[in-house]
């Protein structure tokens, strides 16, 4: 009788393990989960802005010093053709719809000098959207084709978070509804921006 309760006392010790165990090991064999809860693509690690070799207001950029905000970001690459005026338009639909929140993320767009002065035309009556220059597109498309992304397909942006790590990529057909869902979450998760 007493090595009956000795053994359910035992039972009863050793579940919890064993199930922490099969469940860690299960995980790891590669039987985890395969999908995400976010509709864009998720850059590994984040891609750091300060490395691009950016320029704000003529002055290299630093993310410190700027406003602490979650970052739409479009890069442009010479003429912003239809696509490329298509997600001008849905980030800024984006920016709308996020409501109250919307004073946590700010718009930005990259361009060459050359390119950028031709934006800043075609954008100038655009609220809450930030030009910035980029010293060396060569390098900007380097880093991005190392973090498995194109950053100048069209339409398509990219989020940054308020420290300026780049951490989702939209690229290509994109749904606007999605991305916005996509955002909440970042903004509910995160108490900076």
């Amino acid at each position: 009788m007493n090595n009956k309760g000795f053994l359910i006392a035992l039972l009863i010790f050793l579940t919890p393990i064993l199930v922490i165990s099969l469940s860690t090991f299960w995980y790891y064999a590669g039987f985890g989960p395969k999908t995400t809860i976010n509709y864009g693509k998720m850059i590994e690690p984040p891609l750091d802005l300060g490395s691009l070799e950016l320029e704000l207001d003529y002055q290299p950029l630093n993310i410190d010093s700027m406003e602490r905000k979650w970052m739409i970001i479009h890069f442009v690459d010479g003429l912003c053709n239809e696509a490329c005026l298509q997600a001008f338009y849905f980030s800024r639909q984006i920016n709308t719809a996020i409501g109250r929140e919307k004073d946590r993320v700010k718009r930005f767009y990259i361009a060459s000098p050359r390119t950028n002065e031709k934006i800043k035309k075609l954008f100038q009556d655009e609220v809450n959207l930030t030009s910035i220059s980029a010293k060396d597109l060569d390098l900007i498309k380097q880093k991005m084709f190392e973090a498995g992304i194109n950053p100048f397909t069209q339409p398509g942006f990219l989020i940054a978070d308020p420290l300026g790590n780049i951490i989702l990529s939209y690229q290509g057909e994109i749904d606007p509804k999605k991305i916005l869902s996509d955002i909440k979450k970042l903004l509910r998760a995160s108490k900076i921006g």
